[in-house]
């Protein structure tokens, strides 16, 4: 018995190490799997893909329906975009009701405000023998519909995107931030943005177009111009094409001379699928001499006339026209 003490010791040993060594490797897959191939961890990856501008990789791992929409913000600097900024505060596991399957919510900060998307993943096997396998269930991806009045294109997420009769709709990756506006010399919109927190949802963008300084100081260079001719006419108490003339019984004799004295204010507006002009108003003096027909007597004439007309713009890449509209 004596001599069996030492192997029987020595056996003790090695099973009580060999037990150590399966219950640490346990432990060691069932970090591994919890860390590495759970649930959140492929929420994580999503992220990372979405935040990397890689739509394909995302569209890949979301598994997700896309919608019939144009894929601007699925991919590259639009996707990167939509993310910027975003941090992510808790990623927390929760089993579901039915077997095999798991949701992590998501909480995070995007734009100032703090918001929750869930994503529903189920286990569809394993790897190795030890390690869960899982997949997000399939769901639609959001969509935005950008709605521009008076434009065929704006920009979205810092891309532009064109928007046939002034509408489109654009499927996004979630949870992101989908801002639209646009500018140009002539127009701009403000920026409308939303936030895009879950599968399925439907926003709307309308961007409000209105007229740049640029634009409103052409179109008054042009109505300057233009009344400035009508001025510019020699001896004449009506000049033709022009909105102001002075009507008298008298005999009026030249030099007959006008002068603006308020020019219009210009205001641009969108109507009907147009840009169009507020009536234009001023007012201009005409100068000469009359002589009056019964009694021959002169004297000078010094008329203010108020004034009003309309105009037709046309605006192209080629420039800006003004048609002056006199009734």
């Amino acid at each position: 018995m004596q001599a069996s003490s030492p192997v029987i010791k020595a056996v003790t040993i090695w099973l009580t190490a060999l037990m150590l060594t399966i219950a640490a490797a346990v432990v060691v897959i069932w970090l591994v799997n919890a860390k590495v191939y759970g649930p959140a961890k492929q929420v994580d990856k999503y992220l990372q893909a979405i935040q990397d501008g890689d739509g394909a990789l995302a569209l890949g791992i979301l598994n997700a329906q896309v919608p019939d929409a144009n894929a601007a913000l699925l991919d590259s600097e639009a996707l990167r975009a939509s993310t910027q900024g975003l941090e992510v505060l808790e990623l927390e596991e929760v089993p579901a009701s039915v077997g095999g399957r798991a949701n992590v919510v998501l909480s995070y900060r995007l734009d100032g405000a703090e918001a929750q998307s869930t994503f529903e993943l189920e286990q569809t096997g394993t790897r190795w023998m030890f390690f869960d396998e899982w997949s997000f269930r399939a769901q639609d991806l959001p969509t935005v519909r950008v709605t521009a009045p008076n434009q065929n294109e704006a920009e979205l997420n810092g891309t532009r995107v064109l928007l046939p009769e002034g509408t489109n709709t654009f499927a996004a990756f979630y949870p992101s931030r989908v801002a639209a506006s646009y500018t140009s010399g002539y127009f701009e919109a403000p920026e409308q943005s939303s936030l895009l927190s879950g599968p399925g949802d439907a926003v709307d963008l309308t961007l409000r177009s209105q007229a740049t300084a640029e634009l409103v100081e052409t179109v008054d260079a042009r109505v300057r111009e233009f009344l400035d001719n009508c001025a510019g006419e020699q001896n004449r108490l009506a000049p033709p094409g022009c909105p102001f003339y002075h009507l008298t019984d008298n005999r009026v004799e030249p030099p007959i001379t006008w002068e603006i004295l308020e020019y219009p204010t210009v205001e641009i507006s969108p109507a009907d699928g147009h840009w169009v002009l507020a009536p234009l108003e001023g007012r201009a003096k005409v100068s000469a001499t009359q002589t009056d027909l019964f009694s021959g007597a002169q004297s000078p004439l010094v008329e203010e006339k108020e004034f009003s007309f309309g105009a037709r713009l046309s605006i192209t890449d080629a420039g800006v026209s003004l048609t002056a509209v006199i009734e």
